[in-house]
């Protein structure tokens, strides 16, 4: 138990102040038991902060503020990394990111590949819904051109949309495109995936 604990608050304090995590990060250090007992004992003594059922975080300070506020990207990495999902932007932050809207969502919301999901954080919430367009490609801007326009939809997506949209695209991208057009969910989709790849 004395090795585990060990491990455990050397694994927290090697990711640094501001990492979110779940019990499950630590499954590979001990017991699923001992791993709660230990990310208890750690809350007591004011090590970690528990900043929701299951979650916890090893918080930033600030000399005059105390504890800062958990990063809301690194809780939701966390919930995605606990249930072995993905999260990626969303379809309006992609249109943002892409410039083909100027609308910003006023709520922390992330796309998953997982299912639906509220995180209550005190009088915050952060929400995970599913995206229909699976985050193929790290890199490059094939998934987030897919992404925005499944989220701007049939109705906004004509021939001009079509060609600023490729103009965007790489070789790269599109050979990505190509090869993943069996995993999106939306047959108007893969039409308009189609058109872009060519």
């Amino acid at each position: 138990m004395h090795s585990a604990a060990q491990n455990i608050l050397r694994r927290i304090r090697s990711k640094g102040r501001g990492w979110v995590f779940t019990p499950k990060d630590f499954l590979d250090l001990g017991q699923r038991s001992n791993v709660d007992f230990i990310l208890h004992s750690l809350v007591q003594d004011g090590t970690v902060r528990r900043i929701s059922h299951g979650l916890y975080d090893f918080p930033r300070r600030h000399p005059k503020l105390g504890d800062l506020s958990p990063d809301r990207l690194a809780v939701a990495q966390a919930v995605a990394r606990q249930h072995g999902d993905t999260i990626c932007p969303t379809g309006a932050q992609a249109a943002n990111m892409l410039g083909l809207s100027t609308q910003v969502p006023a709520k922390p919301v992330f796309a998953t590949t997982g299912k639906a999901k509220t995180v209550n954080l005190g009088e915050n919430q952060i929400t995970l819904v599913p995206t229909r367009v699976p985050p193929f490609q790290k890199d490059g801007k094939g998934f987030l051109v897919l992404q925005a326009l499944d989220y701007l939809g049939r109705d906004f997506v004509d021939g001009d949309m079509l060609r600023k949209c490729g103009q965007m695209l790489s070789s790269t991208d599109k050979t990505q495109i190509r090869k993943n057009l069996t995993r999106l969910k939306s047959p108007w989709l893969v039409d308009v995936a189609r058109q872009l790849a060519a």
